[in-house]
Parts: structure tokens; sequence; C-alpha cells
């Protein structure tokens, strides 16, 4: 029989969500007969990315975009959900039983029995199709329609959810509660994080370590090396949507201690804070110049990177899983400042390829490590750039990251 993988995710190929899976889907079709990605959009949404891959075929589940016949069809298969009720006895005995929980688990009961459903649909007009494998994306909604399909089906799938950071850490949540977290850990077969980080938080909460692997994610290798420029001015670059989580305001804060030199900082990356991050900037001093470019493109965001020089690259986000947007600037040779979190420090390596700052640092101790890194010898900075390159291409090259990753579940 045709192998088929089923795969639950967030958007794609809608709006901006899962950007990694455009560099990951290509590599289905050497493994696979066929790939049913299911995913969340609006009825009349036009995708974003375009899918040609004949192996592919994509179902939209529109539950979240208030379709009447969605929402109905969901709301019964809720009501018929064991998991909703055991999940509901579980708020209750942990004390966190409120409105707000106990509505994030009925949305996310809805969305991924719907999805299931329509996975399930699929499959019985297609009988020529054996399903082996359940991927979920995330371990959240997508991995909660992964453990309804499997248990429509008793045997014959594997099935696999990636782990990242919103979606695992708890604590980062604003009620600290992802809603059937235990249950989708203990129900699928393998949870795939994308950090060492990810998966000792893991371990630590529910135990059985040979469940939890770890996949890393990447950048694309342009193979081409960020240009290289003297350090008179400071050349700064961040990427990051603008929102409270990764803090860039705190840039603007650290550049306004450094009022001895020329600098010019590059925001790439748009968001709902953007408006006021510019206005924020406008109290930087005369010798320091900002510049926004919003949303772009991630070709876009590499084309920068290949054409204009720059000496840093920030990140000073609260939170992170493992952000790629610093293994793209590596990518290119920029060494890196950012926080230590999460598992940012798998990318970078303190003193190396540039510097960590503990969370909640002193806007001081920002200034001082952009210093360090514009005040050392020409062959200490420059040691920096190729041990980011090298880091990138060992750990974090996107296609032999995923390649590995596909080949995996190829297996099952």
């Amino acid at each position: 029989m045709k192998r088929i993988m089923v795969l639950f995710a967030k958007g794609f190929p809608y709006g901006t969500s899962e950007p990694f899976l455009e560099n990951e889907y290509p590599l289905y079709k050497e493994y696979f007969d066929k790939v049913l990605i299911v995913t969340a959009g609006r009825k009349n949404e036009q995708p974003t990315r375009v899918v040609s891959d004949p192996v592919i075929e994509i179902i939209t589940d529109y539950t979240l975009s208030k379709d009447i016949k969605s929402i109905f069809t969901a709301f019964f298969l809720v009501l018929k959900d064991k998991n909703f009720y055991k999940e509901c006895i579980n708020l209750i005995k942990t004390s966190r039983f409120k409105i707000t929980n106990l509505y994030e688990a009925f949305v996310i009961s809805a969305c991924g029995n719907h999805r299931a459903f329509l996975a399930k649909k699929w499959l019985d007009k297609n009988p020529d199709y054996k399903l082996t494998v359940i991927y979920s994306y995330w371990l959240q909604i997508t991995a909660y329609a992964a453990l309804k399909l499997k248990q429509k089906f008793l045997d014959g799938h594997y099935t696999i959810s990636r782990a990242h950071g919103f979606d695992l850490y708890e604590e980062r949540q604003k009620n600290t509660y992802i809603p059937f977290q235990g249950q989708i850990y203990n129900g699928l077969d393998e949870i795939a994080s994308i950090s060492e980080n990810g998966k000792k938080y893991l371990e630590n909460k529910y135990g059985n370590k040979n469940k939890i692997s770890v996949y890393r994610l990447g950048a694309i290798d342009r193979k081409i090396s960020n240009p290289y420029i003297d350090r008179k001015v400071i050349r700064i670059v961040s990427c990051a949507r603008v929102v409270p989580v990764k803090r860039l305001e705190k840039i603007v804060d650290a550049l306004n201690l450094i009022t001895d030199q020329e600098v010019q900082w590059m925001h790439i990356g748009g968001g709902p804070l953007l408006e006021q991050l510019k206005e924020y900037a406008k109290k930087l001093p005369k010798n320091v110049r900002a510049n926004f470019s919003g949303t772009i493109s991630n070709a876009d965001v590499y084309k920068i990177y290949a054409e204009q020089p720059f000496h840093i690259f920030l990140n000073v986000s609260r939170n992170e899983g493992i952000p790629v947007s610093i293994m793209e600037a590596m990518s290119f040779g920029i060494p890196v400042i950012a926080t230590d979190v999460g598992g940012t420090s798998e990318v970078v390596d303190e003193g190396k390829t540039g510097f960590l700052l503990k969370r909640d640092y002193e806007d001081k101790e920002l200034a001082v490590c952009i210093k360090e890194l514009i005040e050392m010898c020409e062959s200490d900075y420059y040691g920096f750039r190729v041990a980011a390159r090298k880091k990138f291409e060992k750990e974090y090259n996107a296609i032999p990251n995923y390649r590995k990753f596909v080949e995996k579940l190829a297996q099952r």
C-alpha cells in the first residue's frame, strides 16, 4: 500500500506561520507517497506560500475562524471527548480549575478533535493509503489533534510531535497552564524537542527519558559571509517580531549608554509594538542612528545579511525556545550577544561565538559587551566571526538537520 504521513500544522501555508516547514516539506516526497497537511485558516483566505508538490495535499480547518459548520461539528466532538473530561478533573485536582483554563482546554479539544476528524474522513475515503506516521509540528493544538487521530487508529502508525518554546514551557503562559500537555506527553510515541533545554524540561516534569529526543531546527546555508567593514562605526542588527517578550526597548536603553562612538542599529521585523518602539527610539543620542525594516520576507532578511555589513547581532528576549534568528545571523558569520534563556546557550558559545547575558541583565552590561566586541583586536574579533560560522555549519545547517528528522519519520 501507499505510505501516507499526516502532518498537523498551526497555519502553514497561510500567513507567516511555520516558516521552517518551507525548507522541510520539499524532502517529504523522497520518503512518502502522500503527505496530508491539516492546518488552520480562514474561509476565502489565500495561502501566502504556494505548495506545488504533488505529494502534498492540504486540508484547512476553519474552527478558529468562527465558521458555523466547523464550530457545530467541533462542539459535539468535544462532548464525546473523554480526554476533555479527564482534563477537567485534573484541573480540579491541581486547584487550577477556573473559567479561563476551562475555556483554553475547550478550544484545544474542539480544534484538535475537528482536525483529527477531517484527517480521518480523508483517510476513510482513500483506503489505498496506509497511515504510517502522525506528525505534529507543535506540542499544543496540533499535538492534541495527533493524539485524537491516534486514538481513532489502533495500530500501524507512529505519533511524534516537535516541541519548541511557547508550546512547551507552562510557566511562560499567562495562566501557567498548557491544556492536555500531560495527556499528550503520555499518549504520543515520541516528543522531538528542538533543544537540549526543552528535553531536560520535559524529563524533569514527566520522566520517561526514552520518549524524548532532540532534533534541531536550522537556517539555510547561503554560503555567503556578511560583508566585513572596519569597526569605526558600530553596526548592530536585531531580528524579531516586535512583541513584549522580545524586550526590544532594552536595546534602546543600552545604546543610550554608548555616547563616545557612532552607532548604526537596524531592527528587522514588524509587530504590534513597532510604532511604539520607533517612538521610544527617538530618545537615542545623536551618535546613534536607528533603522526599522518592518515586516519583510525571510528571503529579504538573507539579502540584508548578504549585502549590509554588521558587527553584532542582538537578541534580548525574556524567553526563547531556541532562536532561529540567531542561527541565521551566525550562518553569515555575525557574532551574537544574547540573553541566556531557553536553548540560546546551545547556539551561542560564551566567549567564542559571542556573549551571553543573564535574563534580567542591567543595561550597562549589554553596553559593556557591545564595547568589548568592538574594541578587541582585529584577530580576536575575526576569530568570533569564524567561530560563529563554524558553529552554524556543524550544528544548525537546516537541510542536514531536516533530512535527519524526515529520514527518522520514514523509518517508522
